[in-house]
């Protein structure tokens, strides 16, 4: 039995209930009449949120939410490759000169190096931001998603990502995400463009001396000689403080050192993050669930369940004496089922089948509730709607015929007319009325009789 929501479903709840709390209560009568025959609570609210999602235009706002979501990962994701591409050109130059190899490895990390920084900090204090990268995504989501109807459903999305405490690992997720792939461009496009051109190598200084290149070199270069990656030797180092150009050997190994130091100080850390970061979604995952025990998920429930009927339970629902005995196999749907609307005589018929299922007479608010809540419980295959053909079809009444027809895969309306009116018009011609009025609105069969045998053969067909 299925007691948990997916994501979709969760968010979906999530943005009626700020829907609902903000602008005030939806007409759902009828999605609570089809959500009580869910199992269990959890199963109700989502089905009811589909339904209401549907006709609220909710569910179309998170798909269009969710597109822009993806959209907005994609553009910052871009950027990032701008961004990698753009930083090798700039650390690299043009190739006329030297590169300063201090420089380069400054434009190279010292970016990300600094939004890791922050990021380290932000998580120490408990900031849950994700970064700056991941402001700029709820920023471009924010954009993209404009009308109240979107804006709720992105604070929705946010929402139940901050009930589930896994807010700041989705945020930091995608800023990881960026800088990754801003370093890997840079990789790829460092690896290109040092295989493809020619570059000499220095560092120039004023004020400091050549030892201090050197540690800085030893130091940057420790973690990238665990992966294999050459490193300049101190000779080497102290030979590159000239700006004359240096032997192959030394363009090889300064080589190595920029990129063993991306690799290490760059791509590997967010990667790991990443990684790391992904992992607390998932562990959030399982709690965006719907907060059932809150009043208002609490007066939902209570409204969907009838009172005879415990909520993880379906027993026979008790009806008044003056209706038909109680009903059975709510859990399935039933193959035939009669109801009436407004009839002066006996209810329900004589000679009725054991296997047609006859629902109350509707003629009050209470009844008319009662018939929907029983219809909806038992999904009948084949409906009957018994009417008074004497009466003219008002528009509650068609009303009552379409929401009655929705929860059967067929139904057939039932005119009794009066003795002796069973011609095509009837006797005062409203046979014509009825039929042209059930046909525009509901699309469900008519049938003329007043005799019971027509119907009950109707009711008795197999489904094609």
């Amino acid at each position: 039995m299925q007691n948990r929501m997916f994501l979709k479903e969760s968010w979906l709840c999530e943005a009626l209930r700020l829907k609902e709390t903000q602008w005030g209560q939806l007409d759902d009568r009828a999605a609570s009449l089809r959500a009580a025959r869910e199992p269990n609570a959890a199963r109700q609210i989502a089905e009811r949120a589909k339904l209401l999602g549907e006709t609220s235009g909710v569910a179309l706002a998170l798909g269009r939410v969710q597109s822009g979501l993806w959209v907005a990962l994609i553009v910052l994701l871009a950027i990032a490759v701008l961004v990698g591409g753009s930083a090798v050109s700039a650390a690299l130059g043009a190739g006329r000169h030297p590169v300063n190899v201090v420089s380069a490895i400054v434009v190279l990390l010292g970016v990300n190096l600094f939004s890791l920084t922050l990021w380290l900090l932000n998580l120490i204090i408990g900031v849950g931001s994700g970064g700056w990268l991941a402001q700029g995504w709820q920023w471009l989501v924010r954009k993209l998603a404009t009308g109240p109807e979107l804006a709720l459903a992105g604070q929705a999305w946010w929402s139940i990502w901050q009930q589930a405490g896994g807010l700041r690992w989705v945020l930091s997720s995608v800023t990881h995400a960026c800088w990754l792939v801003a370093s890997l461009t840079m990789l790829v496009v460092l690896s290109f463009t040092l295989s493809m051109r020619h570059f000499s190598f220095a560092w120039e200084t004023t004020l400091l001396s050549a030892d201090s290149f050197v540690a800085l070199t030893q130091f940057l270069g420790a973690a990238p000689q665990w992966f294999g990656f050459a490193i300049p030797d101190s000779e080497t180092v102290r030979a590159s403080g000239h700006l004359s150009t240096n032997s192959v050997q030394a363009q090889a190994l300064w080589a190595s050192w920029l990129m063993g130091a991306v690799v290490c100080y760059g791509v590997m850390p967010r990667a790991l993050l990443l990684l790391a970061s992904l992992a607390m979604v998932a562990r959030a995952y399982p709690r965006t669930q719907p907060q059932l025990n809150s009043p208002y998920y609490q007066a939902l429930v209570a409204k969907m369940w009838p009172a005879a009927l415990p909520p993880e339970g379906l027993v026979p629902l008790q009806i008044k004496p003056r209706y038909p005995p109680a009903l059975k196999g709510v859990n399935s749907a039933t193959p035939a089922m009669m109801t009436g609307i407004e009839l002066e005589s006996a209810w329900p018929p004589l000679g009725l089948g054991g296997a047609i299922v006859p629902t109350v007479m509707i003629d009050s608010r209470d009844s008319r509730n009662m018939a929907l809540s029983h219809v909806a419980l038992l999904n009948p295959r084949r409906l009957v709607i018994a009417c008074d053909a004497r009466h003219t079809p008002d528009r509650g009444t068609l009303r009552l015929i379409t929401e009655l027809s929705s929860y059967a895969s067929k139904t057939l309306v039932w005119l009794q007319p009066a003795d002796g009116a069973e011609g095509p018009n009837g006797a005062d011609g409203r046979m014509p009325v009825w039929k042209n009025q059930l046909h525009a609105e509901t699309k469900v069969d008519v049938l003329v009789t007043s005799l019971l045998a027509p119907v009950s053969d109707w009711l008795g067909r197999s489904d094609d």
